[in-house]
C-alpha cells in the first residue's frame, strides 16, 4: 500500500459518520377552548361579598384605559412653562392626567407652529398627543377651523389607533360645545357658565363648573376649572377636575378628557400675556 492511500484511509476526514435518529411519536397537541358570546356557566356562583373586607393594598391597573374605567373622576395639571413665565413666549402646552388616586397615567403635550401660538393665540390650530407612562401613544386630538378668523366654527376631532372616535364642536357666539362619539346617536352638551361668558377679569379668578348634559337634559358630568390662586398673576397653567359616572363608557370619559383641552385653550390660554383675562370671546 503506498504512502498515499495509507494517510487517505486512516484520515478521520474521510470516514463519513451518519448518525441514525429515531422518530419519536409526536404529544398530543393541547386543544384550547373557543371563545364564545355568553360568559360560561358557573355551578354555584357567589353573586356578591358576603362580608366587606378593608385594609388591603389596591393593585394599580394594567393599563391607563383599565385605570380610566374604573374612576369617577380625573385631575388635569397643566404644566407650568418657565420660558414663557420669564419671556411672555407662547410655548406648547403640556398637560399630566391623574386618575382618582392621584396616579400619574398620562401625558399630553401640544404640537403646533411657533406663528400660530404667537399670531393666533387661543383660537390657533394644533395637534395634542397623548401618552401613557411606557410613553406609548393612546390618543391623538387635532383642533381645526379656528385660526385668526373668529367668524368660524371650532372643531376638535379625536383619533385613536388612526381612526375618529369622536369630534367636539362649537359655533360661532354659541357657549356650548357638542360631543358626538363616532357611530353613538347620543350627543352630548358641555355648557359654559356664565362666569366663562362674562367679563374676561371674572372668569380668570373663581372655580368655574362646565356642566355636562346628555340629550334629554340630563345631568352626566361636569368639567371644573379650579381656582389658579396667586399663580394666576404669573402664569396661565390651570387645574381641571373631570367628574362622570364610574360605569360611563371609556371612550366618553377620554372624549371628555379632550374637550378639557380645548376648554382650556379657548377660556383660560391667554392669560398673563396680555394683562389680566386677556382671552379672545366672541
Amino acid at each position: 500500500m503506498s504512502r498515499h492511500n495509507r494517510r487517505s484511509s486512516t484520515s478521520p476526514y474521510q470516514v463519513n459518520h451518519q448518525p441514525h435518529y429515531q422518530q419519536r411519536p409526536r404529544p398530543p397537541q393541547q386543544q384550547l377552548p373557543e371563545e364564545q358570546e355568553e360568559p360560561i356557566d358557573v355551578p354555584n356562583a357567589i353573586a356578591n361579598m358576603p362580608v366587606q373586607i378593608r385594609g388591603y393594598r389596591q393593585l394599580e391597573p394594567a393599563s391607563a384605559l383599565d385605570s380610566i374605567a374604573a374612576s369617577n373622576c380625573l385631575m388635569v395639571v397643566q404644566c407650568i412653562e418657565p420660558i414663557e413665565m420669564m419671556t411672555g413666549i407662547e410655548t406648547p402646552n403640556r398637560y399630566i392626567v391623574h386618575d382618582m388616586y392621584m396616579r400619574r397615567i398620562l401625558y399630553a403635550h401640544e404640537e403646533s407652529d411657533y406663528w400660530d401660538r404667537s399670531c393666533d393665540r387661543n383660537r390657533r390650530n394644533f395637534d395634542l398627543h397623548m401618552f401613557d407612562n411606557r410613553r406609548q401613544r393612546l390618543m391623538s386630538s387635532s383642533r381645526y377651523g379656528g385660526g385668526s378668523c373668529t367668524c368660524s366654527a371650532d372643531y376638535l376631532e379625536t383619533w385613536h389607533r388612526g381612526n375618529s372616535v369622536g369630534l367636539l364642536k362649537r359655533d360661532t357666539c354659541d357657549y356650548r360645545f357638542y360631543l358626538r362619539v363616532a357611530g353613538c346617536p347620543t350627543e352630548f352638551a358641555i355648557v359654559a357658565p356664565d362666569g366663562a361668558q362674562s367679563n374676561p377679569a371674572c372668569r380668570t379668578r373663581h372655580t368655574l363648573p362646565f356642566p355636562v348634559y346628555v340629550q334629554g337634559g340630563a345631568k352626566v358630568g361636569e368639567i371644573v376649572r379650579l381656582d389658579p390662586g396667586y399663580l394666576e398673576w404669573v402664569s396661565d397653567a390651570d387645574t381641571y377636575m373631570i367628574h362622570f359616572p364610574a360605569d360611563m363608557p371609556v371612550i366618553i370619559k377620554m372624549l371628555l378628557l379632550q374637550a378639557t383641552f380645548l376648554i382650556d385653550f379657548t377660556y383660560f390660554e391667554d392669560r398673563g400675556q396680555s394683562g389680566n383675562g386677556a382671552v379672545v370671546y366672541y
